[in-house]
């Protein structure tokens, strides 16, 4: 099973939460496709449980504010 390194390209501040550039989360995953696009419950989750970060909330799930690059 593959494991991504889920990285915050630029520094974003919205609806009273900040995610600032380089800021990462690893999931793993059952598929080895982009999980930004194929599995975004799984990375919000991370975010929320793992920093805090609710990135629904600040609209910042999306391949214009997250890179994904697969570690294992």
């Amino acid at each position: 099973m593959p494991i991504y390194r889920i990285t915050v390209i630029s520094t974003r501040i919205s609806n009273g939460q900040r995610i600032d550039k380089g800021l990462y989360v690893d999931i793993q995953t059952y598929s080895y496709a982009n999980p930004i696009y194929n599995e975004k419950e799984k990375v919000a989750n991370a975010f929320l449980y793992q920093r805090g970060v609710d990135l629904k909330k600040m609209g910042a799930l999306n391949g214009s504010c997250l890179n994904a690059i697969r570690i294992g």
